[in-house]
Parts: C-alpha cells; structure tokens; sequence
C-alpha cells in the first residue's frame, strides 16, 4: 500500500498518487499529468528528499544525476521529461514504465525454484551494453565525450517491462567529466557487491568499471546465485579484492563455454583484460544469442516469461493505468519493489588451499538443490524444466596487487594504482605486465582457465545483425 500520508497532493502541474520508494537521498512517487485535451498519463517523479534539499551537496548530486540522464537519449535508457525546481521541492520527472527490476525478476525466479534461461539472460545483459554504451558515448554541446561511468549498476537500476524491454536506469552516483560534484578521496559509490576491484580500493575507473558490474548480473542471472555478497559490506570488499569466482560451468555442468568465456572476460579484474566497451560485449552476447536458436525474438520471449511470473502484478498495474487515463481516483499504488523478502543463495565461496594458493578446490554438490530453468520455449502452456547438476568444482582466482580494506568500508586504503585510461570505442588498451617488484617478490601467477565442457545444445549461426540497433530482424 502507498505510504500517502505525509505526501504532498501535488508537485507543481503533477498529482500525486502515492509513492513507489525511498532511498537515503530521494523518493520516487507516481503521478498523473493532465495533458491536451484532458488526456490524462502516468509519470514516476524522483524528489529529492525534503530534509536533504537546503544540503547544497546533495542538491549537486541530484542536479548532476539530472543533468546526465537527461543527456543521454537511448531506448535503453529511461527518458527524464524534465526537472522541476520551487517551493515544493527540486523533483525530477521520469516516463512511467510497466514492469519489473532485474533483482525484482531474479527474486521471483528464485522463490520459485526456477532460473532465467541463458538466451534470455544474455539478451537483457546485451540490451544493457546498449544503454550503458550511450551514456559512456555522451558528449557535451562541443562534442567532447564526457566519460560517463554510471558506478551503480546492479539488477536494481536495470529495468525489464512487461512487454520485454530493458532499461538501464538511476544515474544519481554516475561519474562525468564536469560533474558538479567530486567524490573524495577514499569514499565509495555504489552498491558493494557490485562493485569492482578498482572501485573498491578508490582507484581511478572508467566505463570498464560498467563492465565489471555487468559481468557480476551476468554470472548472477546465468547461475541464481549471487556472486560477491557476503555478511557485511566489508567482507563483500574484500571477496571482490580478493576475486576469487567460481567459474559458471562449475555451477551448471551445461553451461555454454562461449556464454562463460563472455562472462569470465567481463569479470577480469585488471580493467585491460575485460571488454574495452560495452559494445564490444554486446556482440559477443548477440553472437551467443544468436546459437540459441530461440523460436521467437527475444524481447517477445521475455515478455512472455514477465506476464507469466509477474501476473498478479500486471493485473495490479493495469487497473492503476485504466484509472489514472480515465480521472478516476488510485487508491492503491502497489510497492515498486516485489518480494523484497526473498534471499537469493551466494554462490559457493572458494577457499583458498594452504592460505595462499591461486588455485582452490570446493566441493559444491552439496551447495544447493537443482534448480529449473526457464525456456524461452512454451509446450502445452507450462515450461520446459532441465536439471542443472552440481560438481566438485576448480576457482578460477585472479588476484590483484591491492588488499581489500582490514576495517574501513567507506574509507579505503591505497593501493598501487590499477590500469586507468579510457579506452576507445574502437581499441582495447594493452593489458598491464607484471611489475619487476611483484616479480621478485614472488608473486603467485594466475590460475590458468577451466577448460570448458562441451555444449550440446545449438550451433552458433553465421549470421551477422546490427550490434546497437533495436531488434528488428531475429532468424
């Protein structure tokens, strides 16, 4: 139920209807416009808090958040209609989407004993690159690009609606060239777990920081297990600084090699080894989507698993829509977050042999029950289920040079710098060597790779398809 007391009954030209959620900085509220004619819309309006907005910091955070979202025009990228700035606050002004987090997707999914299929994993990974590529592309008036790198990506801000697109959403703690804003020395932005090595230990990042955070929701829709989050914020540090990650295909003994390379390549914790661009990673995921040889376009095929699993909600949510175009009064605005109470199991956490080794060895059978998965084929209106068996299991663990933080969460300790320059759209910057001083100290030397399993499912087509466009073409 929305929490209407205490909610003002409008903001400027927008009624309030209730509220969605509540952050530590800002509330997010439905509304209805009235538009030419009486047409009558729904709106989502983000208000920064009202004890937060005589805080000139936290109004600069808010106006840089505005600033960029604003700037970045992409079908993979919620559109801000505007910002709003009187006595009543300073609010933003969002399109109202239908639909579902990703975390909301992979909590339903869990709680049903079920887990995504991986094409259409791979397609909200991929459709995410797009956004996320945009908003990196930014240019300012002159068209210099402004290295946006949003640092909160998470199941959170991506978005799945009801009729199968991905939005990549909330650039309140995304960094860019002329921020208003600057983030000290040592303070941490964005959600730990999703975090990358570099982001962690306060060094510089770039758009690759993205790309670590995709890979992260990668392995997590992929496997329904959660990667990195441990007891405390602390802990969750120090597992990413450690990075030690159980390599899918351990977790799933048919999980795709090509689907596993992409995701393990994203997760390298040199900035260097991941994909200089999301672009880039987003091929790889159409290519993979591609061999999957879904029976219809995948967006279609998500849409179809939403309304499946989400049906109370989209029966909910287009009644509120029926009232809200008509003028009739909403008295219900369901939470914008659903089945928050579930908790997704963490993947198995590797162990290292003898205190320092770079390889280790976890038995994972044990760590949990088989698990269905969602096809994207339907038969007979239910769902093809395959078991996914567990087996003793190899990590693949890449240190890096720097310690994740003793005590501080907020404030970390330095670290020598990790690899910084922003690559370009077109070529990846060369990997970093080895320093002579880690060398001689007798650093221990990454892992080699787990040798894929064969996959026996599909071939991969040669077939090529525009990597940025929206899906207009599939077989």
């Amino acid at each position: 139920m929305a929490r209407m007391t205490g909610l003002p009954a409008r903001l400027g030209r927008y009624e309030i209807l209730g509220d969605l959620a509540v952050g530590g900085m800002a509330e997010i509220l439905l509304a209805r416009v009235v538009g030419p004619s009486g047409f009558e819309r729904p709106v989502v309006i983000k208000r920064i808090l009202p004890h937060l907005a005589r805080q000139e910091g936290f109004v600069a955070m808010f106006l840089d958040e505005a600033r960029i979202a604003a700037a970045v025009r992409h079908h993979n990228v919620i559109h801000v209609e505007e910002l709003q700035r009187g006595d009543d606050g300073l609010y933003l002004v969002m399109e109202y989407l239908e639909g579902e987090s990703a975390a909301g997707l992979m909590r339903r999914l869990f709680s049903r004993d079920e887990t995504l299929d991986l094409g259409l994993a791979a397609y909200l990974v991929a459709e995410s690159c797009a956004g996320l590529h945009a908003a990196h592309e930014m240019t300012d008036a002159e068209g210099t690009v402004q290295h946006v790198v949003h640092r909160d990506v998470s199941p959170q801000n991506l978005f799945v609606t009801y009729d199968g697109q991905v939005k990549v959403l909330d650039f309140g703690v995304a960094k860019a060239a002329d921020r208003i804003t600057r983030t000290e020395v040592g303070q941490l932005k964005g959600k730990f777990e999703y975090m990358s090595p570099e982001q962690c230990s306060s060094q510089p990042i770039d758009r690759r920081s993205d790309i670590f955070a995709l890979g992260i929701v990668l392995y997590e829709l992929t496997t329904g297990r959660k990667l990195f989050k441990r007891e405390s914020p602390a802990e969750t540090v120090r597992a990413i600084c450690d990075h030690g990650i159980l390599p899918p295909s351990r977790l799933q003994e048919d999980y795709p090699p090509a689907l596993e390379r992409i995701c393990l390549r994203a997760l390298e914790a040199a900035p260097g080894d991941r994909y200089p661009t999301a672009l880039d990673m987003r091929r790889e995921l159409l290519a993979f989507l591609r061999s999957r040889d879904l029976p219809h376009e995948p967006g279609e095929e998500m849409s179809r698993l939403m309304n499946a699993i989400f049906a109370d909600r989209v029966a909910e949510k287009r009644e509120i829509l029926r009232r809200v175009r008509s003028g009739s009064k909403v008295t219900h605005v369901p939470a914008g977050e659903i089945d928050e109470g579930v908790e997704i199991a963490q993947a198995p956490e590797p162990t290292d042999v003898g205190g320092s080794a770079t390889r280790t060895d976890v038995d994972v059978r044990a760590a949990a029950a088989p698990r269905s998965r969602w096809v994207a084929t339907v038969v007979a209106g239910g769902v093809v289920a395959a078991a996914a068996a567990l087996l003793d299991a190899t990590v693949v663990h890449r240190p890096v040079a720097s310690a994740a933080p003793a005590t501080a969460v907020m404030t970390v300790s330095s670290a020598p710098p990790l690899p910084a320059a922003v690559p370009s759209a077109s070529a990846a910057p060369p990997a970093p060597e080895p320093s002579a001083e880690a060398a001689a100290a007798g650093a221990p030397a990454a892992a080699p790779p787990v040798k894929p399993k064969a996959n026996p499912r599909g071939t991969a087509k040669a077939k090529d398809a525009a990597a940025t466009g929206p899906w207009t073409k599939w077989h």
